[in-house]
């Protein structure tokens, strides 16, 4: 499994909005810009086949309209673009197409047919293109979704999305041996967020886990443990048991 950051700040800081890709082709969050920043790591929109929104705050999801654009505008599919989210999430696309570009969506529509796969509160699964993907409830201002995200050969990889310490962020690193998480201040979290108060004791209960910092201000850039790494935007890895670069030409 390849993963590779498109973005990794979080709203205020100079790095793109925190979103990943995984293989090419499974978007994990469509911040504003990370459309144009996939672009600009050499990254075709047009290979994304599967995608999973972490909630509906507009640095995690106003870019979803610009995705279908990029597949619809010049091209058609020939098969369904799975969307995966929180509840509401094929209201909530429709509501955004309506404000962006106004009577487009239907057009757009049939030209990239969604799937949409909503989960609950309780957490849920699907199953597809060669991944298995378990979605589970974190503790954020909204409803929001952390995601581990596992493949035909047995590589296992976690994303928090944006969350406080919860059960569910312990249950990815008990779970996953690279687990992405919210990292956004130097020290105590607020507002939702985790910071490296609540991630350095979490890499200490589980020293064997690779934590990938993102969605982070621009002081957030280092800890004493060698177990958190702090990834820039374009830089990719490979997931296996634990997180590595990609090899030459990985930043």
């Amino acid at each position: 499994m390849r993963l590779q950051f498109i973005g990794t700040g979080s709203i205020l800081s100079a790095s793109m909005s925190a979103s990943a890709l995984v293989d090419g082709k499974v978007l994990v969050d469509a911040p504003n810009g990370s459309l144009k920043a996939m672009r600009g790591h050499g990254l075709d929109p047009l290979d994304i086949d599967v995608c999973l929104i972490t909630h509906f705050h507009a640095d995690h999801f106003f870019d979803i309209v610009f995705l279908f654009l990029e597949q619809g505008l010049r091209h058609a599919r020939d098969r369904e673009l799975v969307l995966i989210g929180p509840s509401g999430f094929e209201e909530r696309l429709e509501r955004l197409f309506e404000m962006a570009y106004p009577d487009t969506y239907a057009g757009i529509r049939e030209k990239v047919p969604p799937r949409f796969v909503e989960i609950g509160d309780q957490g849920g699964e699907w199953s597809g293109d060669g991944y298995r993907i378990h979605a589970m409830p974190v503790d954020h201002t909204v409803p929001a979704l952390g995601y581990a995200i596992a493949d035909e050969s047995g590589a296992r990889l976690g994303y928090t999305g944006d969350t406080v310490l919860c059960p569910a962020v312990e249950k990815l690193a008990a779970d996953c041996p690279t687990v992405v998480l919210d990292t956004s201040f130097p020290a105590e979290g607020k507002f939702g967020h985790m910071g490296l108060a609540d991630v350095e004791p979490l890499a200490d209960r589980h020293p064997d886990v690779r934590f990938l910092a993102t969605h982070r201000d621009d002081d957030v850039t280092r800890s004493s443990r060698t177990n958190i790494v702090f990834p820039e935007d374009g830089q990719a890895f490979e997931i296996d048991g634990a997180a590595t670069p990609a090899g030459p030409g990985a930043p």
